[in-house]
């Protein structure tokens, strides 16, 4: 599935749609509201208060449990082909020349989840071209992914990765696994909790599940305001905080074992190419500023805090 770059290295951009599907009548900013049709897939409340319109969405914080997602809801299909012409668009160029920060970010995910798994295979669902799954191989772990896009899948099996192209509605596993991990998914899911449940149940007994998700009470989300490159509906759908993604686990049989901020790995290239796409305005700014640093600055693999969350969960 393609994904923002500042969320994962290891995943392509998508880019926010030239046209979204209208977000008919909404309340006033800051007015409490119901939002008929879209109960809180948390607290099942109905009623929201909005924060903000970006990109001819709303996003609404919920009263009841102030998680935040958009509204309207966009539809499976309408998704589908907002992914699809994110390929098709040339978008992913730039995911694909970015093969060492993705390993950069896949071999430090390795070595934060690694010491907390039992012993058994892996599962990465939306593995992408595989750079987890290549990290994984090299410290001897047995892992296999499933991915949507044929395209990327069709890379990690010419690196000889144990990738298939599903998705995790339609994957029916032969095995249970020691470790299933879901970078920079969650965020994008109509409904969250169905999607966790059904990971819950390809664990083994004792088993991990490792999730990254963008924090709304960051650093990062705080100063950048509505310009945060994660408020980027509709394909965020769902924003988290570490209280509402821990009760989000907890309502769907997952205790939470750690919850740790997840800077990125990423070049001052890297960055100011993605930043143009995501944020055009502020990549005016910032980019020639950047463009005044060494080369070799720039290209230097460096951490960045980008306001995302790694969760570490249990059965």
């Amino acid at each position: 599935m393609p994904r923002n770059p500042f969320q994962d290295p290891a995943s392509a951009h998508e880019p926010a749609p030239a046209t979204a599907p209208p977000s008919g009548a909404t309340a006033a900013h800051g007015a409490l509201a119901n939002a008929p049709g879209e109960p809180c897939p948390l607290c099942a409340s109905t009623k929201s208060r909005r924060l903000f319109r970006k990109h001819d969405y709303d996003l609404r914080r919920c009263a009841g449990c102030r998680l935040v997602r958009i509204h309207p809801l966009p539809s499976a299909e309408a998704l589908a082909r907002i992914y699809d012409a994110s390929y098709a668009s040339g978008a992913y160029a730039g995911f694909a020349r970015a093969s060492d920060v993705r390993m950069a970010t896949a071999h430090a995910r390795v070595a934060t989840i690694r010491p907390h798994v039992p012993p058994g295979p892996w599962l990465d669902v939306g593995c992408s071209t595989g750079a987890l799954l290549a990290a994984l191989t090299e410290v001897g772990l047995e892992a296999e992914g499933i991915e949507l896009s044929g395209e990327a899948v069709a890379q990690a099996r010419a690196r000889g990765l144990a990738a298939r192209c599903a998705s995790a509605d339609t994957f029916e596993p032969t095995r249970r696994y020691a470790c299933v991990t879901a970078f920079d998914l969650v965020e994008h899911l109509i409904d969250p909790g169905a999607f966790l449940s059904r990971l819950r149940g390809w664990l083994v007994p004792g088993g991990r599940l490792a999730i990254t998700v963008p924090d709304l009470a960051s650093p990062a989300a705080r100063l950048m305001g509505r310009h945060w490159h994660y408020y980027a509906p509709p394909v965020h759908i769902t924003y988290f905080d570490r209280d509402t993604i821990e009760r989000m686990l907890a309502r769907h049989g997952l205790h939470t074992l750690s919850i740790a901020t997840s800077p990125k790995i990423l070049t001052i290239d890297y960055a100011l190419e993605q930043l143009q796409v995501l944020s055009p305005a502020l990549g005016r700014v910032i980019g020639p500023l950047g463009h005044l640093l060494p080369k070799g600055l720039r290209r230097r693999p460096l951490h960045f805090p980008v306001g995302e969350i790694l969760v570490v969960a249990t059965a």
